[in-house]
């Protein structure tokens, strides 16, 4: 009997640590599948346009960590779909997808009548105006995913090429970017040869910093951001028996990372409007719902 009572005692422990077990293993499992889905999200566009067959970058996101093809988000290109191959470990398909489409939207003020079908179709807020009052597309804010265009009665709304002067990028990058160094491309020298890690550089520079590993980072095509704190004063390529021009090099890096910072902050910023969009759309359809049954009320009543 004391045997017997024993067993069961010990089985009813060993069902309650599975049942305990199994739930910890969904939850992080839940979890771990958020933070791929943010981690995806991260390097999609958020130009919101659903070309990819989804309502907008987040279920898309949903999708390929679900098994989705990664060559679907036109305005990304094939660089996104490279980027999430890295990302995921995967083999994205071979057939490569059309360059982005560097566009906006524009409204032709003398055609447009102020119905209003155009905010709402806007994922990201970008057109301001109001019913019967002229509107107009805030450039900054503008993906250029299209899908104002059809939404509109009068086929007022055109697509420009979007400004190349930085417009589109937020307010609060503007300042960073004038102190952007004006280099684009590192010339090699004739004579320079390749990189023997001497160290003799690092002694040298000024400030402290590793060039022999922004250098290596430059090779690989890589982020640092110990990059902007170079103050290029030419002292590491004066010191490199290899002659590589490394400030050139860490010049271009510069460059690079400011490009990828204001296009993960617009890309940011596209998001939160997208979801705010989407926020007020579900209020506005939850209040013309309530609307509609406090009439339905009212009928009844009478």
């Amino acid at each position: 009997m004391t045997a017997a009572l024993a067993l069961g005692a010990v089985g009813l422990v060993a069902a309650l640590l599975l049942v305990v077990a199994k739930a910890v293993l969904a939850a992080r499992e839940k979890e771990n599948a958020g933070a791929v889905v943010e981690a995806i999200d991260a390097l999609l566009p958020q130009s919101q346009c659903a070309q990819c067959g989804y309502p907008g970058c987040k279920p898309y996101a949903q999708a390929v960590a679900a098994g989705e093809r990664l060559d679907l988000c036109t305005p990304g290109g094939p660089e996104t779909a490279v980027r999430l191959q890295a990302l995921l470990a995967r083999e994205a398909p071979a057939d490569e997808l059309p360059a982005p489409k560097e566009q906006i939207a524009r409204i032709v003020a003398a055609d447009c009548v102020g119905c209003a079908l155009c905010i709402d179709a806007c994922p990201v807020d970008a057109i301001a105006g109001a019913p019967k009052y002229l509107h107009a597309v805030v450039e900054a804010h503008c993906t250029g995913c299209e899908l104002c265009v059809p939404a509109c009665p009068v086929d007022c709304i055109e697509l420009i090429a979007a400004p190349a002067d930085g417009q589109a990028v937020s307010r609060r990058l503007k300042p960073l970017r004038r102190r952007r160094p004006s280099s684009s491309v590192a010339e090699a020298r004739p004579d320079a040869v390749a990189c023997i890690r001497c160290g003799w550089c690092e002694p040298a520079c000024p400030v402290d910093l590793s060039p022999v590993a922004l250098h290596d980072a430059y090779e690989r095509e890589l982020a640092d951001e110990t990059a902007f704190n170079c103050i290029e004063c030419g002292a590491c390529t004066a010191a490199c028996p290899s002659r590589i021009d490394l400030v050139s090099e860490f010049r271009v890096m510069k460059t690079r990372q400011w490009s990828e910072l204001a296009r993960r902050e617009k890309a940011e910023a596209a998001r939160q409007r997208f979801d705010a969009h989407t926020a007020r759309l579900e209020r506005d359809a939850q209040r013309e719902a309530a609307q509609r049954d406090q009439r339905l009320r009212q009928r009844r009543v009478w």
